[in-house]
C-alpha cells in the first residue's frame, strides 16, 4: 500500500519551491503572469511548430473564447506571437517569441539553481530514483484518464 500522505508532500514540496522562487525573483524583473497565462504559454513551449487555439483549450480543459482572450493579452505583453498556418491559409498557430522564450530560459535557470541547491547532498543514485518516480507519476496519467 502507497502512503497516502505523499499527495501532500508534494503540494508542499510545490509551495516551498514557488515561496523559495519568488524570494529570490524580486531582485529580478517580476514575470507579471497570471496562472492562465503560464499555462497558456506552457502549452505552446515545447512545440515548435505552435498550437492552434483549439488544441491550447483541448489541453487546458477549457473554452476557445478564454484561450483567445488569454492568447491576446500574452501577444499585446509580447511573449507570444501569432504565426500563419503553413497547412492552413486561413488559421494561425500560436508560438513563444523572442521574448518569450528568453523568459522560458530565464525561468528554467533559475529553477534548475534552486533544484540544485534543494538537492544538494542528496545521493546522486537516490536522486535518479526521485526523477525515475516523477517520470512514472507522469506517465500515469495516460493510464488513468477518463
Amino acid at each position: 500500500m502507497v502512503k497516502t500522505e505523499i499527495w501532500k508532500k508534494l503540494f508542499h514540496l510545490t509551495d516551498i519551491i514557488r515561496e523559495l522562487h519568488d524570494r529570490r525573483s524580486r531582485e529580478r524583473q517580476p514575470l507579471n503572469s497570471t496562472l492562465a497565462e503560464l499555462k497558456v504559454m506552457g502549452c505552446v513551449l515545447f512545440k515548435k511548430e505552435g498550437c492552434s487555439v483549439k488544441e491550447i483549450a483541448e489541453r487546458l480543459g477549457i473554452t476557445c473564447g478564454a484561450v483567445s482572450q488569454v492568447v491576446e493579452r500574452l501577444v499585446q505583453k509580447g511573449p507570444l506571437i501569432r504565426v500563419p498556418d503553413p497547412d492552413d491559409r486561413r488559421s494561425v498557430r500560436i508560438t513563444l517569441s523572442r521574448e518569450g522564450l528568453e523568459r522560458h530560459e530565464r525561468l528554467n535557470t533559475s529553477f534548475e539553481t534552486l533544484l540544485q541547491e534543494m538537492l544538494q547532498g542528496v545521493p546522486p543514485e537516490k536522486v535518479k530514483i526521485f526523477e525515475e518516480v516523477l517520470d512514472h507519476l507522469i506517465a500515469a496519467k495516460e493510464k488513468i484518464s477518463y
